[in-house]
């Protein structure tokens, strides 16, 4: 309707235009994590049908604060066949998870020698509003109930089994010394360490899920939380990129310094915020999705294990 809308202005004020590029929020005020379709319009006159249009490229951010989460193939729609006039648009689905106020910058758009600049947009991303309108709640008074000895003992164990487990394995290892140190001292062999490389640890579990097929249930957060732990692990043992106690914005800066393709690079930006979508902005992507990134995340441990002489 928005794009309707739009076109239906051109035309009522057709002969009064040259060329103008201009952007356009479906809604400027969002919550952490919510997404907006950012249009970008330009319109031009062409009537040899040889204008040469240089439409802007974007990356996986739009800003610093904005993310491009998909985009659409920019188009062309014919507004007035008198005149050739043409309006050229791409739609640029975005999100912020940082609360302030952003400004989307002029973007550029070269039509043969001239350039083009568009309006600058302004995006509000607030946090969940806390409802202040309910007084604060007196505490509730302290009362006993009956807490049998049995129940007190089963209770006890619950919690404490570690310990009488801890004392029962230094028993054991006691008398296991007290055999060993009895007997006639051999040859001590040496002990190897087995290590198991990354890529077998990150195979491994990714074949579980696999096996699982988890992609397919409507509630991917675990799911997801299992992939990405999966390959922050990976990343971890594997690059040396300590992923485990980073955030996602983190781990994205650090990709920048390590020895991973671009083409990588920009599939674990992809799967990191995905992942961050569905566990905290409650986004719920496809079941094609979600098996997508888990066969990515196969094929990416694959192309990027650390060669070993077993061949693994």
């Amino acid at each position: 309707m928005k794009q309707l809308s739009y076109i239906l202005f051109f035309f009522l004020s057709l002969g009064a235009y040259g060329q103008r590029a201009t952007i356009e929020l479906d809604t400027a005020q969002l919550r952490i994590g919510e997404q907006t379709v950012l249009h970008l319009y330009f319109e031009y006159q062409n009537p040899k049908g040889e204008a040469l249009i240089i439409w802007p490229e974007f990356d996986e951010a739009l800003t610093k604060d904005v993310d491009i989460v998909d985009k659409t193939v920019d188009r062309d729609y014919l507004l007035d066949s008198a005149s050739a006039t043409y309006l050229r648009e791409q739609q640029l689905l975005i999100t912020a998870f940082e609360k302030g106020r952003f400004t989307i910058p002029q973007q550029e758009i070269r039509l043969g020698d001239s350039i083009y600049y568009t309006n600058t947009a302004q995006l509000l991303v607030e946090t969940v509003a806390v409802d202040t309108s309910k007084g604060i709640a007196d505490i509730k008074p302290i009362y006993s109930v009956d807490y049998p000895f049995s129940e007190r003992s089963k209770d006890w164990l619950n919690v404490n089994w570690y310990w009488l487990a801890i004392i029962g394995v230094l028993i054991l290892i006691f008398f296991i010394w007290r055999y060993v140190k009895s007997r006639k001292p051999e040859e001590e062999e040496e002990i190897v360490e087995v290590i198991i490389p990354a890529h077998i640890i990150a195979l491994d579990a990714l074949g579980k899920l696999l096996k699982q097929e988890d992609w397919k249930s409507p509630e991917k957060k675990e799911y997801y939380s299992e992939l990405t732990e999966t390959v922050r692990t990976y990343l971890e043992n594997r690059f040396d990129i300590h992923a485990m106690e980073q955030t996602t914005r983190e781990i994205i800066r650090d990709l920048k310094f390590s020895s991973i393709s671009d083409e990588d690079k920009v599939y674990l930006r992809k799967i990191l915020r995905e992942a961050d979508m569905v566990k905290f902005a409650k986004f719920s992507p496809s079941d094609d999705d979600a098996f997508t990134y888990l066969n990515k995340s196969i094929d990416f441990v694959k192309r990027t294990k650390e060669n070993t002489s077993s061949g693994n």
